[in-house]
């Protein structure tokens, strides 16, 4: 981001309404391919190779645009293909996998911090030198925009990024193909009849509307809280170690790596976990730990480099597996269809969008600690929403659950019931005709 923002000539408030254009079109993409994909589930894979084809155009483009509506125009293409890529994931997960699809969906989200790890440490050769240390309390001025552009080569790792990516996405065209060949009708596979079918709540939880929105909601306002607290630190946490002089830019790499190092290997051994551990039981422990990890990096860490370093892995560990996680939730507590898992993935969305921007604003014109105490508060507001989650799930509130009154009405009621037959006549005496003498 710093050499990106160099090349630009543009403070990190502006450089935060390219994240802004990239979360927009995340946000479309989830909302039009959860619609498509709740009609026509068997187009999976396809949505995934024209979502790998899309975020290639974006990141192929990203670091040879020499204008800020330029870069954010190409953020907003791969914002699309990401989107496209998060709202198709989890409908191949449950097709393929169905109420066991929680390691799956853990596996297919591992993914993503094995990338996030690498590719910092394979870029550092490629960005440009620290600027000289203050003088006498002077800050040297950042470079210009042509010795920014001399100095970075930081288009090369963009450019093999995007070369993966088009060939990922002819992988899933070929499982396309392949799907379509194959193709039989699933009976398991419901689809909605009409519009006003699909946007009836009834269907994500059986008979019971008004639970269904409210648990909408707050799945929705879960994701957002989420986002709100992870786009601050992972988006900004280089950014806030070079700019307060904790660690030069390849320093910063390094941690950052550990990062999602600890992040990655959380990932994969919560698929085994997620195999043996409620998910409810799973997501309590890793959000508590998310919030204490983000008291501790606002309070102590900020200034502190042993102390930021040693919770920046921890908070790895714990916030590594709460997304797939809240999918996972969703699935096990609603009837979960690709509209379930696309308001997730919105509620993502605009905390990334309000996130980004928010922080950009902070961290030019309220200094760079402010972001820790954003990163701070949304997990304590996370941790709110989740409790409330899961106690409105809990057997207190399960439907259809008599007093202790109604429970003796219905005894009596069921008594009298049980005498009578459908043709008014006692059941008892119908049932046990007199016995003889023999029988006494």
């Amino acid at each position: 981001m710093i050499d990106l923002k160099d090349r630009l000539g543009v403070d990190y408030e502006e450089i935060s309404r390219v994240l802004v254009s990239h979360t927009v079109g995340y946000f479309l993409a989830t909302v039009a391919g959860g619609i498509f994909l709740d009609f026509l589930p068997k187009y999976a894979y396809v949505i995934l190779g024209f979502a790998f084809f899309m975020a290639g155009l974006g990141t192929a483009g990203t670091p040879f645009t020499s204008t800020l509506w330029g870069l954010g125009f190409l953020q907003h293409v791969a914002g699309w293909g990401h989107g496209f890529t998060d709202a198709a994931g989890s409908v191949v997960c449950v097709r393929l996998w169905g109420a066991k699809a929680s390691a799956p969906m853990h596996a297919m989200h591992s993914g993503y911090p094995i990338g996030a790890f690498i590719i910092p440490l394979i870029a550092i050769p490629f960005l440009s030198p620290d600027r000289p240390a203050a003088v006498n309390g002077t800050t040297p001025a950042p470079p210009t925009v042509e010795e920014a552009w001399r100095l970075s080569q930081v288009q090369w790792p963009y450019v093999g990024v995007s070369v993966l990516q088009f060939i990922i996405g002819i992988v899933f065209f070929y499982f396309q193909y392949r799907e379509l060949v194959t193709y039989e009708d699933r009976k398991q596979e419901k689809s909605p009849r009409s519009f006003a079918a699909f946007l009836s709540p009834s269907r994500f939880l059986e008979g019971q509307g008004r639970k269904a929105v409210f648990l909408l909601v707050f799945l929705f306002l879960f994701y957002t809280m989420f986002q709100f607290n992870q786009n601050p630190f992972t988006q900004y946490m280089v950014s806030y170690m070079v700019e307060t002089g904790m660690y030069s830019k390849p320093e910063a790499s390094v941690v950052y790596s550990t990062f999602w190092i600890c992040y990655a290997s959380m990932r994969w051994v919560s698929i085994a976990i997620a195999a043996w551990v409620p998910i409810h039981i799973m997501l309590s422990v890793e959000i508590t730990g998310l919030c204490i990890s983000g008291i501790v990096l606002a309070v102590w860490g900020a200034t502190n480099k042993a102390v930021f370093w040693a919770f920046t892995c921890i908070l790895g560990l714990f916030s590594s597996s709460v997304f797939p996680g809240g999918t996972a939730w969703a699935n096990r507590y609603l009837d979960a269809s690709s509209i379930v898992f696309a308001i997730c993935v919105v509620g993502a969305s605009v905390g990334s969008t309000a996130a980004n921007y928010a922080t950009g604003y902070l961290f030019e014109y309220m200094g760079p600690r402010a972001m820790l105490y954003l990163f701070m508060g949304c997990g304590c507001g996370l941790l709110a929403v989740f409790a409330v989650m899961q106690v409105s799930v809990s057997p207190l509130f399960a439907p259809g659950r008599p007093t202790q009154e109604e429970t003796m009405e219905m005894s009596v009621h069921g008594d009298k019931d049980d005498k009578r037959d459908g043709d008014g006549n006692d059941d008892v005496a119908n049932a046990n005709p007199p016995m003889s003498s023999q029988q006494k």
